[in-house]
């Protein structure tokens, strides 16, 4: 079977076993999650971190986001076109839709991605080696490359962790995945 119906099939998946998480529950492992990245050394050391604006499917990242704008840089992205834009957050008031209906920042874009030290990154599934499955637009196998010094991690619900993942040529690993220890 090919690899990219193996892959939609997952992420049917997916979708389906995420969706039957309780509000609780959802609040509990995004929270879970990013306190355990707050305590990590690579978070701690660095200034400049890329993170993500959350859908209603993903971990929460509204409070982290606002916790830690004002101590580190902190970075979202914003669709242009077929690519990633790197913006550096303001404050909320500078959110607006965006591609898809996703809130993204407004303002200039970074013209150089290594200035990124940390990236925590969304999917739809991560294996525990670290093989990452988005959502199937490669926007972030397209953006990781040219954030080459960049520390990556994945975050995700504890259902979204599998064993293995049909990967293909372009898809990124990440250095860590952080899931809830439920």
């Amino acid at each position: 079977m090919r690899i990219g119906i193996l892959k939609k099939q997952l992420r049917t998946q997916l979708k389906r076993e995420k969706n039957q998480l309780s509000y609780a529950q959802k609040q509990r492992e995004s929270k879970q999650v990013f306190e355990a990245i707050e305590g990590l050394p690579e978070f701690q050391k660095v200034q400049h971190v890329l993170c993500y604006w959350s859908l209603p499917d993903e971990l929460e990242t509204t409070d982290f986001i606002n916790k830690w704008f004002r101590k580190k840089h902190i970075y979202l992205p914003r669709v242009s076109g077929d690519k990633v834009e790197i913006v550096r957050y303001e404050g909320p008031e500078t959110m607006l839709p965006g591609a898809f209906g996703i809130l993204e920042p407004q303002g200039s874009s970074i013209s150089d991605p290594a200035l990124i030290d940390l990236v925590i990154v969304p999917g739809m599934a991560f294996s525990v080696s670290g093989a990452r499955m988005g959502r199937g637009g490669a926007y972030y196998d397209r953006l990781l490359p040219e954030l080459k010094s960049a520390y990556r991690i994945g975050v995700c619900y504890q259902c979204q962790l599998i064993n293995e993942i049909p990967v293909e040529i372009h898809d990124v690993s990440m250095d860590k995945v952080i899931v809830c220890d439920i």
